[in-house]
């Protein structure tokens, strides 16, 4: 797992993004009332200056207007900037604030006119220039600053926060890594069950509990069932056998043919059984290895028989014969289900079996299956219309695609045909 997937980032994560949003907003909420407050700061110093001014006008008339670094006076509308001039035209004495069109920056300006003249008086005053030397951070810095002092303790706090939330969960998540089904503990973790560590662990060993019993009652009936189903199958298998040996069946055909047939049914209800039994015990691939196309020729030989009345065509196409590491009864199981499928659902035309590196492709120009059904027919007991099996065929084939990775493919029109295909890799 990537560790951003990890509950552990998204955490730190998360509180990281809380916090600098909290810092942001603050920022911002503290800077636009830093503002209105500077604002009113320099209308004051800028009505402080105009008094002043007024003051040593009336004691000295040449007294000269204010001019610095920070205040830039102008006599009448003539000489301030062309981009005020619909800004300050019509205003009366005061101070006032606008915005600068070109800069987008505010402008305070205090408008004068002196009892003895008519000329009206315009002073600028330059707030940013005065901030800018005064201040030793700007806002944009002082926010940058506040996001940086907030990163470094607050990933710390951040790791430290999730690691005591996390400590006692680990004894609880290496259980789980290390669980094995046929060895599933009774007690999980030693220690207090209170809060919702203690109700999950609590509420695991519950699960857990249910699922030894089920466990157990599984094995229990897969070796009853193994004994009951290979007792009968043994004297059937023993029957037929002692049948066979007769002179009587030698001579006569029409009871030859079906003792093989049973003969072939018992032979292949036993490999059945054992596949079934070796899936439910969840055994280990068994160490084999087997040809594809004599699995082919085998499964279609011993399903032939029921095409024996039909116009069918079976065509064996061997262009590659490749080696599984699985064994020939599992492989044959796959196979003869998807043959026995075909023959029993093809009346007339063509079945085709092609082995190819890759994976085997077997095609029909039968009845094909309904669109709507299409994509449950590896379900357990879902057959056909004209079906006389129990609907297990194909989920048989499907589970064990998946439990060797394969995989399973199923193209089909009805009336037209079918083709299933097992890819190997």
């Amino acid at each position: 797992m990537k560790f951003y997937h990890s509950l552990r980032f998204r955490l730190v994560a998360t509180f990281l993004i809380f916090g600098t949003l909290l810092v942001v907003f603050n920022g911002i909420i503290t800077f636009l009332l830093m503002g209105r407050n500077i604002g009113r700061l320099v209308d004051n110093l800028l009505e402080t200056e105009i008094d002043y001014f007024l003051y040593q006008y009336e004691n000295d008339q040449t007294t000269a207007l204010p001019h610095s670094k920070f205040i830039t006076a102008f006599r009448g509308l003539d000489q301030i900037p062309e981009h005020f001039l619909d800004q300050f035209k019509g205003l009366e004495p005061g101070v006032y604030t606008f915005i600068d069109k070109t800069k987008h920056r505010p402008v305070h300006v205090g408008v004068v006119q002196l009892p003895d003249t008519s000329d009206i008086y315009y002073f600028i005053f330059h707030g940013r220039a005065f901030f800018e030397e005064n201040d030793f951070l700007n806002p944009r810095q002082i926010l940058m600053l506040s996001l940086a002092l907030l990163l470094i303790p607050g990933t710390i706090i951040g790791i430290v926060a999730v690691r005591m939330l996390f400590k006692p969960m680990k004894p609880l998540m290496e259980k789980i890594r290390d669980l094995n089904p046929e060895n599933i503990p009774e007690k999980w973790v030693e220690g207090s069950r209170e809060g919702e560590i203690g109700m999950l662990t609590a509420n695991i060993e519950s699960a857990m509990t249910r699922i030894r019993e089920f466990i157990t009652r599984e094995k229990q009936f897969t070796r009853d069932a193994s004994h009951e189903l290979r007792t009968p199958l043994t004297i059937v298998k023993g029957a037929v056998e002692i049948m066979e040996t007769q002179p009587e069946i030698e001579a006569n055909p029409l009871l030859k043919k079906p003792l093989g047939r049973i003969s072939k049914s018992v032979r292949d209800m036993e490999i059945t059984i054992e596949t079934f039994l070796w899936l439910a015990r969840e055994e280990n691939e068994p160490n084999e290895t087997c040809r594809v196309g004599r699995v082919i020729e085998k499964a279609v030989a011993n399903t032939k028989y029921l095409i024996e009345n039909k116009d069918v065509d079976v065509n064996i196409d061997i262009r590659e014969d490749p080696t599984l590491n699985v064994k020939e009864e599992i492989l044959y199981i796959a196979v003869a289900n998807l043959v026995r499928n075909a023959f029993q659902f093809t009346t007339k035309g063509s079945v085709t079996i092609v082995s190819q590196s890759h994976g085997i492709s077997i095609t029909d120009t039968g009845m094909g299956i309904d669109p709507k059904r299409l994509d449950s027919v590896t379900q357990s007991h879902i057959k056909g219309e004209h079906s006389h099996g129990y609907g297990l065929g194909l989920n048989i084939v499907s589970r064990l695609c998946k439990r060797f990775g394969w995989k399973l493919d199923i193209y089909s029109r009805p009336e037209k045909g079918t083709q299933v295909k097992i890819r190997f890799h």
